[in-house]
């Protein structure tokens, strides 16, 4: 039974210990690995697998291939059906979609070339990245460290009686190596978890900050209140503009979601990946910055704007934006948001929020005064998860807050110019 269950532990051990290979081995060899949490690639690469990607020349890109690149905060994958070698842009499609993607890819926003997949291993690296993951794992490798360590008495006493105890030991599995292996994986699990603990740490941290020097309630500026009633809503936030933009003159605004903790300076600098995982001070950030999509114009002029942020675990940036959808009476206590700008102040009201694919055509930019425009606003209002009555024109204006989506997609929340001060 002892011998069992030694085979089971080191079973276990083994099992641990190649599930985790394809996780570290290829980021060594210089790849980047990304989980595929979409179908629009399938057949091919199916959802839950492992796409790993190696920097690609823009010469080296053909059509056929399929590419990673960034879209907003996010990550797609998908294949090359044109290319532009002027312009160097790329015309990008799904597998499983009817229609190319909405927006051409500019090369430098390409990650690379996908050399290869592997199936499942996406989710076991979700699993992974997660806290009780890594706690799962750990406990399963200590369990088959155990178990590897069972002794049969019965048969080492036979041994030991015959003198071979010594060919024994040369033919097993040293329980130390085994050991010493599960200790370095646990460490490892343990130092990746307190490195991606501290750099949300440091990047509230950092926030907390700028908000400290650059940004004030209405009682700090206004310590005597509101002269009769309540504050009005262009009075509820004070912002420094200037002194942002001497801090970076990629600053270009301030955006608050009233009655929560999405308070940030909105940045712009003319592509969607300066800012993903960087801050105001051109620091690395895995926060990454609140930012314009490049597309736009950054005085804010355009019909409709794009503002990107992470979907922080720790709810920071736009972390707190699912609960519009997992929280019934969340939107009523928080339909408004505001942006600062140095013209001015401009108040918004939500009147749609859904999920999306990565690259859907919600992030169609700009738009304009006519029937497309009409007809996008209508589409956004079909696909809202809840009915909102709020009547948004082609003549207005409207700005999407997007972030990523624990389902796999993309969340967006849309809301039209309801005032300006």
């Amino acid at each position: 039974m002892d011998k069992c269950l030694k085979i089971l532990g080191n079973i276990i051990i083994c099992i641990v210990i190649l599930a985790c290979l394809p996780l570290t081995v290829p980021r060594i060899i210089g790849f980047q690995g990304f989980n595929v949490i979409s179908g629009s690639m399938e057949p091919e690469i199916s959802i839950g697998s492992m796409v790993y990607v190696k920097q690609a020349d823009f010469d080296d890109l053909s059509e056929g291939d399929v590419i990673a690149f960034e879209s907003g905060a996010s990550v797609v994958t998908h294949r090359i059906v044109a290319i532009d070698q002027g312009s160097q842009l790329l015309t990008t499609k799904g597998d499983a979609n009817d229609v190319t993607d909405f927006m051409p890819v500019a090369y430098t926003n390409v990650i690379g070339k996908v050399a290869f997949h592997l199936p499942f291993f996406g989710y076991i690296a979700a699993f992974l990245s997660e806290t009780y993951g890594k706690i799962v794992a750990a406990i399963i490798l200590i369990v088959g460290v155990v178990l590897s360590n069972a002794e049969d008495k019965k048969t080492l006493e036979k041994e030991r009686d015959q003198g071979a105890v010594k060919a024994s030991k040369s033919t097993s599995i040293n329980p130390k190596i085994i050991l010493a292996l599960g200790l370095v994986i646990i460490i490892g699990s343990l130092g990746g978890f307190l490195y991606i603990f501290m750099g949300y740490q440091k990047d509230k941290d950092y926030y907390a900050g700028i908000q400290d020097e650059y940004f004030k309630w209405p009682y700090q500026q206004y310590p005597d209140g509101p002269q009769g009633g309540e504050f009005p809503w262009y009075e509820k936030i004070y912002v420094d503009m200037e002194g942002l933009q001497q801090l970076n003159p990629d600053v270009i605004g301030w955006l608050y979601v009233e009655g929560t903790e999405i308070n940030y300076p909105i940045l712009f600098s003319g592509d969607d990946s300066t800012y993903l995982h960087t801050n105001l001070n051109h620091e690395q950030a895995k926060a990454g910055s609140i930012f314009l999509e490049g597309l736009n114009l950054p005085n804010w002029s355009d019909s409709h704007n794009i503002i990107y942020g992470h979907n922080m675990r720790n709810l920071s940036m736009f972390g707190s934006l699912k609960f519009y959808k997992t929280e019934d009476d969340y939107y009523d206590d928080h339909m408004y948001f505001q942006i600062v700008t140095p013209e001015g102040r401009e108040r918004y009201e939500i009147f749609s929020y859904f999920d999306t694919e990565a690259a859907s055509w919600v992030y169609t930019v700009p738009y304009y005064d006519n029937e497309e425009f009409s007809d996008y606003i209508a589409q956004l209002k079909k696909h809202s998860y809840r009915s909102i009555d709020k009547e948004v024109k082609s003549s207005d204006k409207v700005v999407t807050l997007s972030t990523c989506s624990t389902s796999g997609k993309r969340f967006t929340v849309h809301g039209v110019l309801v005032d300006k001060e």
